[in-house]
């Protein structure tokens, strides 16, 4: 087969060297043609003959792996056969790949290697199902290697948060209504243990979405860890949406950590307060929102020219919350005692 193949690279490496004498010489050309005819024919010949040797690849795959162990690594394992027979049964074993044996690794004897324990297949114990899977014609007279060691590791569990994998925008006047959900919101995962102890989180598969008006929900699979299993599969995914109103509120501010013997007075007294929300919801009361002026961390020997107001506290749904003013004009009084 070696033969065939260097005589066939030969007249090809020369035919596309004299491409431009072909062009120039009909000649040249007519001969060429016949030099090919010629060598169809002699390769034709060839492939008849009987006594042609080859080496093909022939992959094995285990299964009927214990519920309580894993292979560590692939489950698949490639051999190497040499085989003899006809040129045309040999080329067509290289031409296609044959399915995979199955191997049931549970009756395979176990065996400690350099103190990892596994299981050992000896190739020349399923000699005759190899040779089975060959095409009429072939002779096995090999396999390589000879015996394949099969690394078994103690299987374990672990739950994991599912977290998702997104990104998206929104349409006009439109936003999230609530926290995005998944369900189950967590998975059981099985696999070898120092894989496990290095994951936080389960990803979804990445989404990518534009312009969001409504809420959706979909059905999205579990981003892929290789060498670990996945009791669920696929999760469902809701995205909130729904469109938005502005809404403003006039907060008062208030004065915390200001010593009794201080009275303070403001300018302006109150903050302005506008708020992105969705309009499944009701309007938020002054109340519900915290403006203050924090006097722990003011020098008051020192005083600055203006104080700076904070929103300390504010509804949980609320986005997109701006204030104004954001620093107040002050007055500071001493305050009178009522002896």
């Amino acid at each position: 087969m070696e033969t065939i193949k260097a005589l066939l690279t030969k007249y090809l490496q020369e035919i596309i060297g004299k491409t431009k004498e072909i062009r120039e010489n009909k000649n040249l050309l007519i001969f060429l043609v016949f030099v090919l005819l010629s060598t169809c024919f002699w390769v034709l010949n060839a492939l008849r003959k009987d006594n042609y040797t080859a080496e093909v690849v022939f992959p094995v795959k285990f299964i009927n792996v214990g519920d309580d162990q894993i292979v560590n690594g692939s489950l698949k394992r490639d051999l190497v056969l040499k085989i003899k027979g006809g040129g045309f049964k040999i080329l067509h074993s290289q031409l296609k790949q044959p399915a995979a044996l199955g191997i049931d690794i549970s009756v395979l004897k176990r065996v400690s290697v350099d103190g990892v324990n596994g299981a050992y297949l000896n190739s020349r114990d399923y000699y005759k199902l190899i040779e089975g899977k060959l095409a009429v014609g072939l002779e096995l007279l090999s396999v390589t290697p000879d015996t394949l060691f099969v690394p078994l590791i103690k299987k374990v569990s672990k739950t994991l948060p599912v977290k998702v994998d997104a990104n998206f925008t929104f349409a006009q006047q439109c936003q999230l209504s609530g926290e995005i959900s998944v369900s189950p919101d967590s998975v059981v995962v099985s696999g070898a243990g120092d894989i496990i102890d290095s994951l936080e989180y389960i990803y979804t598969k990445a989404l990518t979405f534009e312009k969001l008006s409504d809420t959706i929900v979909r059905s999205v699979s579990l981003e892929r860890v290789e060498h670990l299993e996945y009791k669920n599969k696929r999760v469902v995914v809701t995205f909130p949406v729904e469109p938005f109103t502005e809404a403003n509120i006039m907060v008062p501010v208030k004065a915390i950590n200001l010593p009794d013997s201080l009275e303070l007075k403001m300018f302006p007294p109150e903050v302005n307060i506008s708020y992105h929300l969705g309009l499944s919801r009701p309007l938020h009361k002054a109340s519900d929102f915290d403006a203050i002026i924090d006097f722990s961390n003011i020098n008051l020997k020192q005083p600055p020219r203006r104080l700076k107001v904070k929103i300390n506290g504010f509804p949980e749904k609320v986005q997109n919350m701006t204030y104004q003013p954001v620093f107040v004009e002050y007055l500071l009084e001493k305050r009178l005692r009522n002896d």
